[in-house]
């Protein structure tokens, strides 16, 4: 458990699964802060994994939330799309191969939407190195193959986030 001050106000942060691969990942864990008035207002990196296997978003949701970033699901391209819409996340990890819209149609369609072009997108996919090319030369962020390390997608994400939001890098540099 880590603890923060912030005027008078504690910030407490509780890991909720403690293995090798997230210990490492712990500065990404430093929640964003801004103020409205005097108040500040506390921000958790928000995640959005994309994929039709049950399975495979189960253990996305448990590496990710358990290196402190918030997560949330679909289902499917529709769903993702739905979903990016309504709340626009920090990172889309999607799978390309989804029924209803294929990862690659659901990437298209991001970045011609006003709400969601600047958002960062990585392929995990169980998808041959040919897709890997293909992902990163039409735009994507990263691309990390199934079956994956958590270390290898930790490493990915924090990358993409740091490119992506220098202002949660600054506030990692930073934190006691």
């Amino acid at each position: 458990m880590a603890v923060w001050e912030s005027a008078s106000q504690e910030i407490v942060s509780l890991t909720l699964i403690d293995t090798p691969s997230t210990l490492s990942y712990k500065s990404h864990r430093v929640p964003m802060c801004y103020s409205i008035g005097s108040a500040p207002y506390l921000m958790a990196t928000t995640i959005l994994i994309a994929d039709d296997h049950d399975d495979n978003r189960e253990l996305l949701l448990l590496l990710l939330s358990g290196a402190g970033y918030d997560v949330r699901e679909a289902r499917n391209g529709s769903e993702c799309l739905a979903v990016a819409r309504a709340q626009p996340p920090d990172l889309i990890l999607m799978d390309l191969s989804m029924p209803v819209l294929d990862g690659w149609e659901v990437f298209q369609q991001l970045k011609i939407d006003e709400r969601t072009r600047t958002i960062p997108c990585m392929a995990v996919t169980a998808h041959a190195y040919l897709d890997r090319n293909q992902a990163l030369e039409t735009g994507f962020s990263a691309y990390v193959s199934k079956p994956f390390s958590g270390d290898a997608l930790l490493k990915a994400i924090a990358a993409v986030l740091a490119n992506q939001n220098p202002i949660e890098k600054i506030l990692t540099d930073t934190a006691p």
